[in-house]
């Protein structure tokens, strides 16, 4: 049976291996996906057979061939923070199928589908919560593909849509940044940090990475002037060097202690939820809005959604050879559990790239 062994679970693979014979015998097509039944670590995460889905008639069916694997993935798959569970499902996930990064092939298309036809190649998101892009198939609404660019391999195109849309908001919608301007970006070397590196370069600005010594030679290949390593010597608010713009994608300084490195009229932009509060990580992003009335400096929170423009400019300068992908390892789709483990764990620099149809 196309399904992980998990302790304690038989009774759960028995009910799915009676589920999948009945569906066969239904005569509905099958497909490969990774699902979770329980919020968890990755040992949650199974390789089972569900029914192919099928798009509205506004809607895509694309053949994947490769899936993206991000931050935002781990948040699905362990319903942390718990508030997020209010939209995904209190005693479990209501979406199983994981994933949502992918690149593919149109296979079929709704009947009031103009902008796309079968064969096209595309990248760009899937449908839903939880999504369903580490599958051989996704459904996708029309709005959230755009053309892959033929110079760009399945992988490469598969990791950017959300991390680099994301990099892209809080660069240059956000943070504003321009010709010149100093831009200190922490959490250099993760998933949204290399992106954002490279499009604070591209907009001009003077940028200082924080990372790892691990990392902080891939940081460098991807444009940054200076890297800083956070575990060597004073931390980064302590050196008395300002910024006229902040990207604060790792999630763990204060927000006063950032002000005290920010210019007098500079932007500290707070990229997502993170901090480590299980329940509600909001606490910068509320001292933010509330502070941000009595000061010149810019205070900035958002949460990113890929949308056609966005990804339309990211096809355009990965298209241009400007925006580099940063697939350092890649899984096959049967091996996504390992991929998440290692991800979670920190033992990857770049980005990872799951294989599905290749």
């Amino acid at each position: 049976p196309l399904s992980f062994p998990l302790s304690s679970a038989g009774g759960r693979r028995r009910k799915h291996s009676r589920e999948r014979k009945g569906e066969r015998k239904a005569g509905k097509k099958m497909m490969k996906a990774i699902v979770h039944d329980v919020y968890g670590e990755a040992e949650v995460l199974q390789l089972r057979e569900i029914p192919t889905p099928s798009p509205s008639e506004t809607e895509v069916l694309v053949k994947v061939k490769a899936a993206g694997l991000h931050k935002g993935n781990w948040h699905m798959m362990s319903g942390i923070p718990y508030i997020m569970r209010l939209g995904t499902g209190l005693s479990g996930p209501s979406e199983k199928v994981m994933g949502n990064d992918i690149s593919g092939v149109v296979h079929s298309v709704g009947s009031k589908v103009t902008k796309h036809k079968v064969g096209d190649e595309v990248f760009g998101v899937s449908k839903g919560l939880a999504n369903g892009g580490w599958a051989e198939y996704a459904v996708c609404k029309c709005e959230d593909l755009v053309p892959k660019p033929r110079s760009v391999s399945w992988q490469d195109a598969a990791v950017v849509p959300t991390s680099a849309v994301t990099a892209l908001e809080a660069v240059r919608d956000y943070g504003k940044v321009k010709h010149g301007q100093s831009v200190l970006i922490l959490g250099a070397s993760g998933g949204v940090g290399v992106y954002a590196v490279q499009f604070a370069k591209t907009f001009g600005g003077v940028v200082t990475g924080v990372c790892s010594a691990a990392k902080a030679g891939m940081v460098r290949s991807l444009g940054a002037d200076k890297v800083i390593d956070y575990a060597a010597g004073p931390d980064v608010t302590a050196l008395g060097v300002k910024y006229g713009v902040i990207l604060d994608i790792a999630g763990d300084r204060t927000v006063q202690s950032l002000r005290g490195i920010l210019t007098d009229e500079g932007t500290l932009v707070i990229v997502g939820g993170e901090g480590g509060n299980k329940v509600l990580p909001m606490g910068r992003q509320l001292y933010c809005a509330i502070v941000a009335n009595f000061t010149k400096q810019g205070l900035k929170t958002f949460m990113s959604t890929p949308t056609e423009p966005l990804l339309e400019f990211i096809r355009g300068e990965m298209e241009g050879g400007r925006l580099k992908a940063g697939v350092e390892r890649e899984f096959d789709l049967k091996d996504a559990r390992k991929a998440m483990e290692e991800h979670t764990a920190g033992k990857i620099k770049g980005k990872v790239a799951i294989r599905v149809a290749m």
